[in-house]
């Protein structure tokens, strides 16, 4: 997904389109060189449903105990 629509979304957070709810589970930012100085030139998020977001945290959180 884009980011134009969300600018200051972080990790972790909600957000419902279409009537479905997604947590982000990551933010990338991309920079273009321009005249010499790079640039920010796009964010991108990448989105879990927020069942498979929390199932994945548990998930980790028992590989880290065992």
């Amino acid at each position: 997904m884009r980011n134009g629509n969300f600018p200051n979304m972080q990790c972790g957070e909600s957000v419902t389109i279409e009537g479905q709810t997604y947590t982000i589970s990551a933010v990338t930012h991309r920079y273009q060189l321009r005249k010499g100085k790079y640039e920010a030139s796009e964010q991108r998020l990448d989105v879990l449903s927020t069942g498979r977001y929390i199932l994945n945290l548990y998930l980790e959180n028992l590989l880290e105990q065992s």
